[in-house]
């Protein structure tokens, strides 16, 4: 794309093993719906809404390749492991099978996100859906902005970005967009710069990182992985799950069958605030 996005990569730290290591929708499936965001940055900063619903439904035909490819979205299912136990990351490296899938994965997706590129988003078919009388609901784009007026830390380019996960990232059910919104906000200050990092340093923070998974001792604080713990159990108390299928209790259909969710949706309104202000606290705590 010719473009060096830093706050984005660290904004993303966390979303790692399925968010926060929790098992959740996988790291290759949400780095790879902000990708097509990226791709499509200007047509989101000129046509606004059209262009939201336009990449919603591109996500979501990312999403269904990826399920149909590998056999779910969800890093749990996909790896066979469970990253907070001692047993379950030393399976994910040893005898490195686990990895190796990772990677295999992770070229294979990049090989078909890559065309985007020059692709541009089907504008035209989705245009009758965009006519609103209200403003929509974006739930990541929400906490992110919310985040950004209470603490002054935010990036117009993530926020943009962020109606990627709206539904559950492309509207498919998977994790809450409030909970992505959250971290990534948290990560922008405490996610790990990898592009002003040596290779030493990055491995050196992702065992730290994984270790801090796994006890209620954390080294390295600020730190993103105990910080992301922490507010993922949070939030999961809050809301008794952190998938959007499982909060809402349904599932999406398309874009207006969303909004005609979420504009009502007392139970997401809460969230959309409960997660602003929890990573707002987590910030000026770690600040």
């Amino acid at each position: 794309m010719g473009r060096r996005e830093d706050t984005m990569l660290r904004a993303v730290t966390g979303l790692e093993g399925g968010v926060v290591a929790s098992g959740s929708t996988c790291g290759v499936v949400t780095g790879g719906a902000l990708a097509l965001a990226l791709m499509n940055d200007t047509a989101l900063r000129e046509r606004g809404l059209p262009a939201e619903v336009a990449l919603l439904a591109v996500v979501g035909d990312y999403l269904d390749w990826f399920h149909q490819h590998f056999g779910t979205t969800r890093c749990r299912e996909r790896t066979g492991v469970d990253f907070n136990k001692r047993t379950g990351q030393l399976r994910y490296l040893l005898p490195g099978d686990r990895v190796a899938r990772c990677l295999f994965h992770i070229g294979k997706a990049v090989g078909v996100l890559a065309p985007y590129i020059q692709k541009g988003l089907p504008l035209s078919d989705y245009s009758e859906q965009t006519d609103m009388q209200t403003e929509p609901v974006h739930c990541a784009r929400f906490v992110l902005e919310r985040v950004r007026e209470k603490t002054g830390i935010g990036d117009p380019l993530l926020e943009r970005s962020s109606i990627v996960f709206d539904g559950g990232v492309g509207l498919k059910g998977g994790i809450c967009g409030a909970l992505v919104g959250a971290l990534m906000a948290m990560n922008i200050l405490y996610g790990m710069n990898i592009r002003q990092m040596s290779y030493v340093r990055i491995i050196k923070a992702f065992f730290i990182g994984h270790r801090n998974l796994l006890t209620d001792r954390p080294r390295g604080m600020p730190e993103t992985f105990s910080i992301g713990k922490d507010m993922l159990q949070e939030f999961k108390r809050r809301a008794g799950a952190t998938e959007c299928r499982e909060i809402a209790d349904k599932s999406f259909g398309d874009w207006q069958d969303f909004m005609g969710y979420i504009s009502t949706a007392e139970k997401c309104k809460d969230l959309i605030d409960f997660s602003a202000d929890m990573t707002s606290k987590a910030i000026e705590r770690w600040r």
